[in-house]
This record gives structure tokens, C-alpha cells and sequence, in this order.
């Protein structure tokens, strides 16, 4: 499978608290993916409160999906190039579409997993798929990534659909990953750097 979606990197990047390593900000053909900002925490929270979106997330108002909790996480780790990505489209760049991420994945330094996120409103335009893309091209050719997770609920069929579009791989099931209200067990996906470049080659 090879991905359509332009890989270019633009000149749009942020500092976050004291820390001055910074996340690139990206482009693909419709859309720009900025680093996270605190300004991007209220659209992000008002999303997480949508019953439709966290259908096979997590329950609404849950503590985890709340603000504080949101700014917790969101910068530790772009050290290591790793965070979010607000969505906005080139047509309308004020207007927050949704996020994608690559966070760590479990406690290992090199585990990593895409996270993505759209508003109602935003889906069936295929954003999901084509920033997942670009970041993947991120994370496999600017940050050399081994391999990329993905965690999903097993009845989430956009997301299982995505994750097979994008050329990921059934993973091992780990009965200690939960997902949903009520919680499962997780669906787990993985691609490696390998497989990735199979199905993307150089331009020629």
C-alpha cells in the first residue's frame, strides 16, 4: 500500500513550560498538525465530553479525560519527540478538527503507539487516516521509530478498519490493557519501520 498523502514539514513549532525541545509542526495535503498547545485544551475537553467520540474510549467524565488531567500529559515526553498533534484544515486553520499522537506505549522507552482523535463532526473525511499517515512517515523516518503500536476497543470498527488500512498487524492481546465503559480487553496492532517502508517506498 502506498499513502498518497504529501509528507511535508513546515515551519510552525512550539515551546512547552521550561522545555525547549520542541515538536515539529507537519503538514499533509489538506491539513496542518500542530504541536498541542494549552490553547488547544478546551476544544480537546469539550471533544472528550462527547458521548459519540468516547462511545469506545472511556466513560464521560471520566477523571482521565478531564482538563487537568489532559495538560498532565500532554507534554512530557516531546524530550523524546513524542506528544500531540492538533488537527486543523488548510481551508479553515482556525478550526480544531481533532489530534494525533505518538506516546509511549507501556514503560519501555522504545514502545510507542498512535493516538488519534476527531469530533463528530470531522468524521468520514478520512483525517484520521491521512495525518495518521504523515505521522507515521514522522515517527519511521524522522524519529527512526522500531516499530508503532495501536490500541483499540475490539467493536471500534472505523478504527479497526484505519489500523488495517495503514498496513498495521494483529499484536498479542494483553488482558491488562483495558478499554471502554464497560472496560475489555483491548484490541492490539502493531507496524514495524520494515513494514512501513515496504508498503511506502522512496518516490522515484
Amino acid at each position: 500500500m502506498h499513502q498518497s498523502f504529501a509528507p511535508h514539514t513546515i515551519d510552525l513549532r512550539i515551546t512547552t513550560g521550561t522545555n525547549h525541545t520542541m515538536l515539529p509542526g507537519l503538514e499533509s495535503d489538506r491539513l496542518l498538525l500542530r504541536p498541542r498547545s494549552l490553547a488547544d485544551l478546551d476544544a480537546i475537553v469539550s471533544m472528550n465530553a462527547d458521548p459519540q467520540v468516547m462511545k469506545h474510549i472511556a466513560a464521560v467524565g471520566d477523571p482521565a479525560m478531564k482538563r487537568d488531567a489532559v495538560a498532565a500529559r500532554s507534554f512530557n515526553h516531546v524530550g523524546r519527540g513524542l506528544g500531540y498533534w492538533s488537527v486543523f484544515a488548510k481551508a479553515e486553520p482556525d478550526a480544531f478538527l481533532g489530534y494525533v499522537g505518538l506516546i509511549p506505549d507501556g514503560d519501555a522507552a522504545e514502545d510507542v503507539q498512535l493516538s488519534y482523535r476527531f469530533t463528530v463532526a470531522n468524521w468520514g473525511q478520512g483525517y484520521a487516516r491521512e495525518t495518521a499517515a504523515r505521522l507515521l512517515r514522522h515517527g519511521f523516518e524522522t524519529l527512526a521509530l522500531a516499530s508503532v503500536a495501536v490500541t483499540t476497543h475490539p467493536l471500534n470498527l472505523a478504527s479497526l478498519r484505519l489500523a488495517e488500512r495503514l498496513g498495521f498487524q494483529p499484536a498479542p492481546m494483553d488482558p491488562t490493557i483495558l478499554i471502554g465503559d464497560p472496560a475489555v480487553i483491548a484490541t492490539r496492532f502493531r507496524l514495524t519501520g520494515e513494514a512501513w517502508r515496504g508498503l511506502n517506498p522512496p518516490a522515484a
